[in-house]
């Protein structure tokens, strides 16, 4: 399963989290669907332990099982894991890249284990793995126990799932034995297929239900990336924005919980790379990965890397010197990208469950819209909103046509004249990255302006 507009300058690009559930799969939530949406709170199953389960035929269509809670790009983080070799780290397990696996430690064959932190409570229901690749010697996992715990990274865990896993087969579905809710989860892997080296595992997925998340609201400030580039991010709600300093940056994009997602350009550049960045719980360190479409309609998550937080001051950069300054300078990116190229997707806007209510952590990137609209009192735009595949067709264009209509009317409530807006839902139809990882799908979930 391992598999926007070009801008003259930075577009005040933020990846609105959204929801495209569809009514046969009302129960496969998802903090994070089509144009920004989360989960209401959950009730957690009652316990209830059956058979040892046999694999199931994967759907062809991953999609269909809702939003993947064990990717990186959806907020799970590496908490605790028994070993790894070099190159083929435990991240590689959550990482949805096309290449890579997670291998344990030299000499180390079995009762090897990885703890994954999630960013919310979640219940999980069906666990996937891919256990292909190139054949090590038998090494492929066999006999895998999986956990959760509502307590820490290393204690409270419960079983709720043991199964057994053929070698270099992709997509082995199986449903949980029993159903609980936690924050941690622990793949254990007692035995391999026979080798006395190591073990081998490409993927690791997780569907569900998860707890909305709550916004991480202190991630403003200098961080340092890799021992020498320093990032400099504001955030203003839902929206944030930075630059780096040495590769000469610039970038926008949304936080939704702890996992920012973010484009970025030098000035006059192309939108060309995109990171997720998982702040750790108490912000003070992340782990990114970043992809480009350098290498064409290809895109790969082809590094990644690691900072820590250095000063609460966000600073600025000698190419981007209005981020901390008197200017409001994501406002200003917005009208010159609308000016200049007639269009801008407009991130940080995020919606609850299922719904066309706007939350609370949005109004600092509609304000920019408010503002920049007031200054240029002879703009009319268009408001258009896009989703994810996730869900039918129909449910998707309705829930995009009812968002775009509710930022269109959080700008009429805000002195905008009606006159001069429109809106209008897409759904799916027009994406603007793959739809087989859960990055590409938050990239296509988004809010789009456009100058008429």
């Amino acid at each position: 399963m391992k598999r926007i507009s070009i801008l003259s300058v930075l577009t005040l690009l933020v990846f609105v989290f959204g929801c495209s559930l569809t009514d046969k799969f009302k129960t496969a939530s998802d903090t994070n669907k089509n144009l920004g949406t989360t989960t209401p709170q959950l009730t957690v199953s009652e316990t209830v332990p059956s058979a040892t389960p046999s694999p199931q035929s994967s759907p062809d269509d991953n999609a269909s099982l809702g939003k993947n809670f064990l990717a990186f790009g959806a907020g799970a983080m590496i908490a605790d894991k028994s070993g790894e070799a070099k190159f083929k780290e435990a991240r590689k397990l959550i990482d949805e890249a096309e290449a890579g696996e997670w291998f344990s430690e030299e000499g180390q064959a079995a009762n090897q284990f990885v703890t994954i932190e999630l960013p919310a409570r979640t219940t999980l229901k069906t666990i996937v793995f891919d256990n292909n690749g190139a054949d090590y010697e038998d090494r492929f996992v066999k006999n895998v126990a999986v956990e959760i715990s509502d307590v820490s990274a290393s204690e409270g865990f419960q079983k709720i799932l043991e199964a057994t896993l053929e070698k270099e087969k992709e997509g082995q579905s199986f449903p949980v034995s029993q159903t609980a809710a936690g924050r941690w989860v622990r793949l254990n892997v007692l035995s391999n297929h026979g080798s006395p080296k190591a073990v081998q595992l490409r993927e690791i997925r997780g569907y569900g239900e998860q707890e909305q998340q709550k916004l991480f609201e202190n991630a403003s400030g200098t961080y340092l990336q890799d021992g020498y580039e320093k990032i400099h991010l504001k955030q203003e709600g839902a929206l944030v924005t930075g630059c780096m300093e040495v590769s000469k940056h610039i970038f926008s994009g949304t936080i939704e919980g702890r996992t920012i997602n973010y484009a970025a350009a030098q000035i006059g550049e192309p939108m060309r790379d995109f990171t997720v960045m998982s702040l750790a719980p108490d912000g003070m360190s992340y782990d990114a990965a970043k992809w480009s479409n350098t290498y064409g309609e290809k895109k790969l998550f082809d590094t990644t890397a690691n900072g820590k937080k250095i000063s609460d001051k966000i600073g600025s950069c000698e190419h981007f010197k209005t981020l901390d300054g008197s200017e409001d300078s994501a406002k200003m990116t917005l009208a010159k990208s609308l000016a200049e190229t007639g269009r801008a997707v407009l991130y940080g806007i995020n919606f609850d469950f299922n719904s066309d209510k706007i939350r609370d952590e949005s109004k600092p990137a509609l304000g920019k819209v408010v503002a920049v609209l007031k200054e240029k009192t002879d703009w009319k735009i268009q408001i258009e909103g896009h989703t994810d595949n996730v869900g039918v067709e129909s449910f998707n264009r309705t829930l995009s046509e009812n968002r775009a209509a509710a930022v269109k009317n959080y700008l009429i409530n805000n002195g905008v004249d009606t006159s001069r807006l429109n809106s209008a839902g897409h759904g799916y139809s027009n994406p603007v990255a793959a739809n087989d990882t859960e990055t590409g799908r938050a990239q296509n979930r988004r809010v789009e302006l456009v100058k008429q």
